[in-house]
């Protein structure tokens, strides 16, 4: 489903992260409004509560988030490290077309740019980096 307007969807990396820090429900709304995309009367009749409570329990979620986020870093040294990761895939890349393009290539070049991807890829799937981009 689309993003409502406003929806800061930063909120649903940092709860894949951070969510185990909130009360169950917490990371129940959040997980509805960000991952489910749920209006706030649709999860208000889940829970019987106010739309004005589950705006409130959002509100007070996302600020654990970012406090969790702002101390600890995790989401965005990931992020970076990602970032990093893409960057050297990049460079790897350009480094065997250069030398590919030589009359006689040279196989110690290859032989280093095919380990370097193999870890790059191996680092790039541990932790998940892969899997998120976060925008803060």
């Amino acid at each position: 489903m689309a993003a409502k307007a406003g929806k800061d969807l930063g909120f649903s990396i940092l709860l894949d992260y951070y969510g185990m820090v909130l009360t169950e429900k917490q990371r129940n709304i959040l997980t509805e409004y960000y991952n489910d995309d749920l209006s706030l009367a649709e999860i208000a009749e889940n829970y019987g509560i106010t739309r004005q409570g589950v705006r409130d329990a959002i509100k007070h979620g996302e600020a654990t988030l970012m406090e969790m986020e702002e101390k600890l870093g995790t989401a965005r040294r990931t992020e970076a490290i990602r970032a990093d990761l893409a960057r050297l895939e990049e460079l790897v890349s350009e480094v065997r077309v250069c030398n590919t393009g030589l009359f006689e290539p040279d196989t110690r070049v290859q032989r280093a740019t095919e380990e370097m991807l193999t870890i790059i890829h191996r680092l790039d799937t541990q932790g998940g980096t892969a899997r998120w981009h976060l925008n803060l």
